[in-house]
């Protein structure tokens, strides 16, 4: 999107953690250059001149809300200035008022539903669009357990009023992790930390939905049997649990040897199965 209205279209990111002592998020844009180019990433600043910051509770663990984990430009609000919504990893949305030329409201307010602020299960994933064509955004999102969800604007541009939310597609959770399953073939559906575009992917009118998720695969290694990768799999991932049960040295040779000790482990494996993280998008097709 062109976020600062200079005629070039500009790449804008959220972060998960700047490492400081409140683990804030920060947000990332790259400008946008005449020749299709790009500047070098940089955060981006309120219109008091700081980084924009998430909002946080009083309690301790609020922490978390100040991990960004997806902003959307979009102009929320009707004025004709791009407006910020961003998810967080607690699972809620916060709004920062567009101010134009690329500026922002220091402070955001929570987007709420019924009062309450609205929520997926952890890591909120916004994207904006007006899904049932009343003239509005909507917002739809996916989440760290999978799934998507519709919160439904039913106020207007200039009185923002959201739905409670809706359950497009059921949330699939994360796999057991003490299950041992070998191949894809059991990859039918999304699985968790599902990522939400919508589209009118094939030319009918109907906005479709494509949906991006993450999920581990565990393959044989070549020349071992499934029956027996399955058997020393098994047993491998008992000696795992009992290597993270096991004391830790805390100063830096004891991190270090930590480290070494659990390369081999993961080494170990490689002598039976091989594991890959990775993702598929689906397509689901508006009736």
């Amino acid at each position: 999107m062109d976020l600062n209205g200079d005629g070039n279209l500009d790449l804008l990111s959220g972060s998960y953690s700047r490492q400081d002592k409140d683990m804030a998020g920060l947000f990332q844009v790259l400008w946008g250059n005449h020749d299709g180019t790009f500047e070098k990433a940089a955060e981006l600043k309120g219109s008091d001149g700081e980084p924009l910051l998430l909002p946080r509770g009083k309690e301790e663990d609020d922490i978390i809300d100040r991990i960004c984990t997806r902003p959307f430009a979009v102009d929320l609000n009707g004025d004709d200035k791009l407006d910020i919504v961003a998810g967080n990893f607690r699972g809620t949305f916060a709004f920062f008022a567009g101010e134009g030329k690329g500026k922002f409201a220091p402070v955001a307010t929570m987007l709420k539903s019924g009062g309450k602020p609205m929520a997926v299960q952890s890591h909120g994933d916004p994207f904006l669009i007006d899904w049932d064509k009343d003239g509005d955004f909507d917002l739809l999102s996916g989440s760290a357990q999978g799934g998507v969800f519709l919160f439904e604007n039913i106020g207007n541009k200039g009185a923002l009023k959201f739905a409670a939310m809706q359950t497009l597609l059921k949330a699939a959770g994360h796999a057991n992790q003490e299950e041992v399953v070998f191949g894809d073939a059991h990859c039918k559906a999304p699985a968790s930390d599902t990522r939400v575009w919508a589209d009118d992917v094939n030319g009918d009118g109907k906005l479709d939905l494509l949906v991006g998720d993450t999920v581990t695969l565990m393959h044989a290694a070549k020349g071992v049997e499934e029956s027996a990768a399955r058997t020393k799999f098994v047993a491998w991932q008992k000696k795992q649990q009992a290597f993270f049960q096991a004391p830790q040295a805390q100063d830096e040779a004891g991190q270090k040897k930590w480290q070494e000790q659990y390369a081999a482990l993961e080494k170990e494996r490689e002598t039976f199965a091989s594991e890959q993280r990775t993702g598929h998008v689906w397509l689901f097709l508006q009736k």
